[in-house]
């Protein structure tokens, strides 16, 4: 694979972290018990880890229905990854992130907006389907699957402990790692881009012109 263990673990730690579950994760269940609470973690996690599966299972298949190129999935991906890393950086409208206070609190928050689009993001999801996509090898398939399921288990204790977690970072903090990771995500993007143009020849015939 191009794209080493080491991008798709921040890939994965960035693209489906517990960071923005946890924010509305604490807002949604203020008022629930502890065992509701740990009840929603758990079904967050479990749908959030099948979908992300599916698609690490699905990822060529899907390519072949849909009649779309591995460089155009890498292209397509590379773009959506670097429009999420700029607003990360750049900051987005904080009315995105607010949570409308006429959602009934039920166990049914753990599908929506938790599990998607908030953990297995649209982003992650189209990044899985570029990795496995090329053909990687079943061991590859499986250790991909593998840090899934690390994630998510990581997941499911932040969500657990999100309260006390998030108010030791305090804002600023949280700002200033944003930021950051941000500006690591936009660079992968950018090579994930670059590796579908080079794919589609078109940096070699740049090379050539000049």
């Amino acid at each position: 694979m191009e794209i080493g263990i080491l991008d798709i673990i921040v890939l994965l730690l960035i693209l489906m972290g517990p960071l923005k579950p946890a924010i509305v994760f604490v807002t949604l269940t203020a008022k629930s018990d502890a065992k509701f609470r740990r009840r929603v973690a758990l079904k967050t996690v479990v749908t959030a880890t099948v979908v992300a599966v599916l698609f690490v299972l699905a990822g060529e298949f899907l390519l072949n229905a849909f009649h779309v190129s591995l460089p155009a999935l890498k292209m397509a991906g590379g773009l959506i990854l670097l429009l999420y890393a700029l607003e990360m950086v750049i900051g987005g409208d904080s009315k995105k992130d607010d949570v409308k206070e006429d959602i009934e609190v039920s166990s049914d928050i753990a599908v929506f907006p938790l599990a998607m689009p908030l953990m297995a993001t649209p982003q992650a999801l189209v990044a899985l389907t570029t990795v496995t996509a090329s053909k990687p090898e079943t061991s590859e398939l499986l250790l991909i699957v593998g840090l899934i399921f690390g994630v998510m288990i990581l997941n499911f204790f932040f969500l657990l402990g999100a309260n006390k977690i998030l108010g030791a970072i305090g804002p600023a903090a949280l700002k200033v790692v944003s930021v950051i990771v941000g500006l690591l995500l936009a660079a992968l993007a950018i090579q994930l881009m670059i590796w579908g143009l080079t794919d589609l020849g078109v940096l070699e015939a740049l090379d050539a012109a000049h």
